[in-house]
């Protein structure tokens, strides 16, 4: 991936994007985020096949931490399995961990993603690595402006996540 393709904020990782939904009531769209997070976050759900691009396998600590219909703000905790590979004695994952945000207003949704951190239970020891001494430019991508090999699997499968959970709500609020 391209350098500057994960946002930082003040130092810290913190994916956004806007939804454009114009003509539907902030009621309207809170009622499809709490639809779409009632689904997506619930401890130890599974969707598809572990070989799709787009598998998730949560884990306990996944749920809706605040669910505000007056105000329109739904916040998750995202806590999921992260599959890199999965070959029939070796499978390759992390555990991924993060504050997934949204926000209703009339004819829009804006999404957040951050406090992202990660345990990866491939290593020889386990720790919790913030993404942003993961995933970031100066982390992932060596000299040549390549994606490290450990670290950019990591940053892939990231922005891959964001961007599915976006085109999801998106898909989901037209």
């Amino acid at each position: 991936l391209v350098p500057g393709v994960v946002p930082e904020v003040g130092g810290k990782v913190v994916f956004t994007r806007d939804i454009n939904a114009a003509g539907k009531s902030k009621d309207q769209l809170y009622k499809v985020l709490a639809s779409f997070a009632a689904l997506r976050f619930e401890a130890n759900a599974t969707r598809g096949d572990w070989r799709e691009p787009n598998f998730f396998r949560n884990i306990d600590y996944a749920k809706v931490t605040e669910a505000d219909k007056n105000t329109g703000k739904l916040t998750a905790q995202g806590a999921e399995e992260m599959i890199f590979s999965n070959k029939a004695l070796a499978k390759d994952f992390t555990h991924v961990y993060y504050r997934f945000t949204a926000q209703a207003e009339d004819g829009k949704i804006q999404l957040k993603m951050d406090n992202i951190a990660y345990v990866y239970v491939g290593s020889q020891e386990t720790e919790r690595i913030p993404a942003e001494d993961w995933i970031t430019d100066k982390e992932a991508i060596n000299k040549k402006g390549q994606l490290r090999r450990i670290s950019g699997k990591f940053r892939v499968k990231t922005v891959d996540l964001f961007n599915e959970l976006a085109d999801e709500i998106a898909e989901l609020a037209k």
